[in-house]
């Protein structure tokens, strides 16, 4: 099993946009209907740091989360979604892949 975790920072703070977007476009409804997805959740931050939300993932393997990542239609959306994060480029929106470390 590994996570994928995405940092997002809503453009100009508006975290309403963005969650009406994750919601429009049923992007986690999607990702945990995808082959390999085991769940995945948003999550709005409280403390007011510059990331406004992650995006956590759990995935069989990290070929899974890579052809999820490929996906033409998650990628079009990746695209839609970048106008609505403050960005510093037009790279697709894709997060780190983190597995877990087993306990000693």
């Amino acid at each position: 099993m590994i996570r994928s975790v995405l940092s997002l920072r809503a453009a100009g703070g508006d975290t309403g946009a963005l969650e009406a977007f994750y919601a429009d476009q049923q992007i986690l409804e999607r990702a945990r209907e995808f082959p390999g997805c085991r769940d995945a959740v948003l999550l709005r931050a409280i403390d007011g740091g510059s990331v406004t939300h992650l995006v956590i993932a759990d995935w069989d393997g990290a070929e899974d989360y890579q052809r999820w990542v490929q996906d033409p239609w998650r990628a079009a959306v990746s695209r839609q979604l970048a106008d609505l994060l403050d960005t510093e480029s037009d790279e697709p929106v894709v997060g780190g892949v983190f597995e877990p470390v087993p306990a000693r």
